[in-house]
């Protein structure tokens, strides 16, 4: 499936009143935590607020433009690299509980979502339109394996209150947020490095290079590393999942050859490759009817009734028989019976701690991203100024997680499949050539009713285990979850801004942006 995207940002000329000075929080008795400034909000009427780190204004660009955030009229909140660290804010996660009404969502199949003022996007389907606009260094992302890794090497992150489709164009209904990666300090030879080790084998390392060329040109190089081991066991094979192994890299070239010309050269690379596990573990208190699988009352550590399961409803006597409209041959194949005992799920123990299960299958996740971008900044003049911002990026990502979180019953011996092995040996003439259930046996039973099921692989085709695309085979049935994807989009943004003195101002420019998906390799 590609789905084509073209966001067009509305094309305005502004006129700006002054904005009223911003109200500086007085000097309490001890010294403030530098950590975050915030513009007002005026809908809640909150008091407009903005501390100052280091001595100086925090710089944003929520206007497209470079300003003091005390100057800003609109809602926004800024935290920069030293609020970052003192808060110790390395994802999305932690950035949420440093602002108010924002949350952020891990939303199942591998997608994620920012909530402001109550407005986002829960949606699971790759192609829904998202209400929050995710930019880096001001470009939009509409997909983005950004919240797979922890921050490294940042200036800012803002975060804007929607809406914001006059500045930032589509998909800014709730608002924005904004990375902004650190950009090459020129004439400065600078380095960090840190390292960590702490329990389950966890390695973390961080570095940043800066590198003079000239005295016009400078180059940044920054890197991000983890690897751990699962912190959560699993009792079926005495193993360890949700394992971590990822890195990034991030390379900027600045370029100043003149006085009020500014040219940023950006690529970025993430990585991972590991058993992190996009599900967690589930509480559930059992269904005895079957029909809900889970019953909404309390949490409890039992597993789901398999008879609720559309895997075995679709595997089902009942099933079975109304497709087959009655045959009682193709009824009999039925590997389960919806109103008898559950065979998938009974008797299995959910173990009563969050970082233990019982499950059958590793779940699997690897991803990657590539942003190229490059940004343009040119002074015309004393009052106006032109930016243009250009670039692509591509992810994807390939997650498998067994989605009932219980390791399943062994089918050896199940009447449904005794029964289809003795079909697949009734003479072909019955059929009038050859028997269509040989094949079907010799693919999901290879061994016969008494050794291994085969579980398909997902496949575009979906042919499964009949077309020869075989996951595994095992005891008993295998039901996981494959969330896959791939995202490419080219953006090209400009605009251009005014620095009159007095109240007129204006901004005039416009994007054009480019994404399709495709669920494929």
């Amino acid at each position: 499936m590609k789905l084509g995207l073209v966001f067009l940002a509305g094309v305005s000329t502004v006129a700006i009143a002054a904005p009223a000075a911003a109200q500086t929080t007085p000097p309490p008795t001890s010294p403030p935590a530098p950590e975050t400034a915030q513009s007002g909000d005026a809908q809640s009427g909150a008091t407009e607020t903005a501390q100052r780190t280091d001595n100086f204004d925090i710089v944003v660009t929520a206007q497209r433009r470079a300003e003091a955030l005390q100057s800003v009229p609109i809602s926004v909140s800024a935290f920069n690299a030293e609020a970052l660290e003192r808060q110790q804010i390395s994802n999305a996660t932690d950035l949420q509980l440093s602002l108010p009404n924002i949350t952020f969502t891990k939303t199942n199949f591998t997608a994620s979502s920012f909530t402001i003022r109550g407005i986002g996007d829960l949606c699971v389907g790759f192609s829904c339109d998202v209400a929050t606009g995710i930019h880096v260094n001001d470009m939009p992302l509409v997909s983005t394996r950004l919240f797979e890794t922890e921050y490294f090497d940042l200036d800012r992150v803002e975060v804007l209150r929607g809406p914001q489709g006059t500045l930032f164009g589509r998909n800014a209904t709730s608002g924005v947020v904004n990375f902004i990666t650190a950009r090459p300090k020129l004439g400065e030879f600078q380095g960090s490095a840190s390292a960590e080790y702490g329990n389950f084998n966890s390695i973390k390392l961080n570095g940043m290079l800066n590198v003079p060329i000239s005295d016009w040109a400078g180059l940044r190089l920054a890197g991000y590393y983890l690897k751990r081991d699962g912190y959560t066991k699993n009792i079926f094979d005495d193993s360890r999942v949700d394992g971590r192994d990822l890195y990034a890299i991030r390379g900027t070239l600045r370029l100043r050859p003149a006085e009020g010309t500014t040219l940023d050269i950006i690529g970025y690379y993430f990585k991972e490759d590991d058993d992190r596990s996009r599900v967690q573990k589930q509480l559930c208190n059992n269904d005895p009817t079957g029909i809900l699988g889970c019953l909404p009352d309390t949490l409890e550590f039992e597993t789901v009734n398999g008879r609720s399961t559309l895997a075995a409803t679709l595997a089902s006597n009942q099933f079975l028989g109304i497709a087959s409209q009655g045959n009682p041959l193709i009824t009999s194949f039925g590997l389960i019976n919806l109103y008898g005992p559950d065979t998938y799920f009974g008797g299995i123990v959910n173990p009563a701690d969050l970082r233990t299960v019982n499950i059958d299958f590793k779940p699997t996740y690897k991803a990657s991203e590539t942003h190229l971008m490059a940004r343009l900044e040119q002074e015309l003049g004393q009052q106006l100024s032109i930016t243009v911002t250009g670039g692509y990026a591509r992810n994807t990502v390939d997650s498998r997680t067994d989605y009932n979180l219980v390791a399943g019953n062994p089918l050896s011996g199940n009447a449904g499949l005794v029964n289809l092995a003795n079909a697949a040996l009734l003479p072909g003439a019955l059929f009038g050539g050859s028997n269509p259930f040989a094949p079907v046996v010799a693919a999901l039973i290879p061994n016969g009713p008494n050794g291994p099921v085969c579980t398909s692989e997902v496949n575009l085709n979906y042919t499964g285990v009949y077309g020869g695309f075989t996951n595994r085979c095992t005891a008993g049935s295998t039901d996981y979850d494959r969330s896959r994807s791939t995202s490419r989009q080219y953006s090209i943004e400009a605009h251009l801004d005014s620095n009159f003195d007095g109240p007129f101002n204006f901004l005039l420019g416009g994007i054009y942006l480019d994404n399709r998906f495709q669920d494929s390799d």
